[in-house]
């Protein structure tokens, strides 16, 4: 909540600098800025859905509405960029733009602000790897670096180079399309099922292969769902093994694969006699 109220204020600032001083430089790092609100809102409505339990529609839970959140966010993202191009560049012949004390002033306060948010998204989205909230602190970050922009900006305006705001503003708009593209290509992964990475599918062999009991193991799958992990295998056990031990091993593989492993939230283990 703390995130949606400073990019809003910061949002809203910027916008009625840019509207009532002329800068097409603060106009785009306005919409930047409440265009982070939206995806901050968004996030938050990613993640209380994601929390729901399964029910009779979705039987594997709501782990994917993170995903469906950082899609509408690389969308937001790319719609912004492209609207912030066309102003920016409508004003690329303007001559008349003399900036003021107090969009120095604005530009300096926004970009340790926005840094240290950005800092803090980016953190706890890592330690939950959550990829919406990571997105989300990368665009807050974005903000940062367009008022970092728009600051250098006004000093060439100040020297006597005007162009320069609009010039800033296409720089600005060209950042968030990168921000999006990156994002975009993070969303296809993870749709097309891919794999958490060789670290994690060999930390789970070795301690498959390292319990008492287990004479081998293959087909061991895994892929990510949202912030989630699914995985299953199959695990090769001595030919007289009885059901009944068959099962506590997988109930205590099923506990100590979902203690060592972050964020695996199911595995599914199929037992095989050696031979």
């Amino acid at each position: 909540m703390l995130s949606i109220f400073t990019t809003t204020v910061m949002g809203i600032l910027e916008f009625s600098a840019g509207f009532l001083l002329g800068s097409m430089a603060f106009l785009a790092a306005s919409v930047d800025a409440l265009t982070d609100t939206f995806t901050s809102v968004m996030v938050l409505l990613g993640l209380r859905i994601s929390e729901r339990r399964a029910d009779s529609h979705h039987l594997y839970g709501h782990h994917q509405a993170e995903t469906l959140t950082s899609l509408a966010l690389a969308l937001a993202l790319a719609l912004a960029s492209v609207r912030i191009m066309y102003s920016a560049v409508q004003g690329l012949g303007r001559s008349n733009f003399t900036p003021s004390a107090g969009l120095y002033l604005l530009s300096v306060s926004g970009i340790v602000i926005f840094s240290l948010l950005a800092r803090e998204k980016i953190r706890i989205g890592r330690k939950l790897s959550n990829l919406s909230v990571v997105a989300d602190g990368y665009h807050t970050l974005s903000d940062s670096l367009a008022l970092v922009a728009v600051l250098a900006g006004l000093v060439f305006c100040r020297w006597g180079y005007p162009q320069a705001d609009a010039l800033v503003a296409v720089g600005i708009s060209i950042l968030i399309m990168w921000y999006s593209i990156t994002l975009w290509r993070r969303i296809v992964d993870v749709f097309m099922e891919s794999s958490p990475g060789e670290r994690v599918m060999r930390e789970m062999k070795e301690l498959v292969l390292g319990m008492p009991g287990v004479r081998g193991c293959h087909e061991l799958r895994a892929r990510r769902v949202g912030s989630k992990i699914f995985a299953d295998l199959h695990v090769l056990v001595e030919p007289y093994t009885s059901v009944e031990d068959a099962h506590k091993l997988t109930e205590r593989m099923e506990r100590l694969l979902k203690r060592k492993i972050k964020d695996l939230h199911s595995v599914v283990i199929h037992v095989e006699p050696i031979n």
